[in-house]
């Protein structure tokens, strides 16, 4: 006899029809993952067995009919390929909160292709990713994109306030500040960067402070950004995380 296959299976409710028999609103009210069976007809036993609820007549529509009144129907699909390979996985482990996970078809993981976290493995809850890189960026300092600073690039220091709390994130970049508050926006992964995608643009003010020359010394430019940070109590009462020279507190 052949061997089993794997299956999934999801369970639909017709909410609503529109003129003509066609289907208006469906919703999806029961779904088993993962279902080993000789066949559909196994599958729909299975179903039958477990949520009797919803076929009352013992009998499982496999698509969708034009009866008026509300039905239920299901939608069978053997695993593919790919989803086979994620149950055959072998379990994994949270790079941030150390959970152990049975494989990656039943808790399905989140990762990132950007370096430098290519190959890690998160929760699929949002969190976990976020705090790792939280921790990750503590003492990190957005970089300057290098294909946009040449001899002439000023240093700017700059500053992002929220309107409803007066706290302020200080920076410095050669890059121009708007190409710099887009990177904070879209890019960042600092604790800062975090906070900001989520709140509205409409939440902030930005500002730049100083704007040093081309030539200034790389000591003298984290000395100046350091003392605003230091003015505007960033640390304390703010999102930057570090100052860059000690020596001004």
């Amino acid at each position: 006899m052949i061997g089993k296959t794997l299956y999934n299976a999801s369970i639909r409710v017709v909410k609503s029809i529109a003129e003509r028999g066609h289907i208006f609103d469906t919703t999806e009210i029961a779904y088993e993952p993962l279902i080993e069976a000789y066949d559909k007809d196994e599958v729909k036993k299975v179903l039958l067995d477990k949520y009797p609820q919803f076929f009352p007549e013992v009998k499982i529509y496999e698509k969708e009919t034009k009866d008026t009144a509300q039905f239920f129907y299901v939608i069978i699909k053997k695993l593919s390929n790919w989803q086979l390979e994620q149950v055959n996985s072998g379990e994994w482990i949270c790079k941030n909160c150390d959970e152990l996970h049975i494989n990656r078809y039943f808790s399905r993981p989140r990762y990132t292709n950007k370096p430098p976290f290519v190959g890690l493995l998160f929760c699929d809850n949002g969190n976990c990713i976020d705090e790792y890189k939280i921790k990750y960026y503590k003492d990190f300092e957005l970089p300057d994109d290098a294909n946009y600073v040449n001899g002439s690039s000023p240093n700017y220091i700059y500053k992002c306030t929220e309107k409803s709390t007066g706290k302020c994130y200080v920076g410095k970049t050669r890059n121009a500040p708007f190409f710099r508050w887009w990177n904070h926006l879209t890019h960042s992964s600092s604790p800062f960067g975090l906070y900001l995608r989520k709140t509205k643009l409409s939440d902030w003010t930005f500002e730049v402070l100083e704007i040093l020359p081309p030539n200034i010394e790389d000591k003298e430019v984290f000395r100046i950004e350091s003392e605003y940070i230091v003015r505007f109590d960033a640390i304390n009462n703010g999102y930057n995380s570090l100052i860059s020279n000690k020596k001004v507190l």
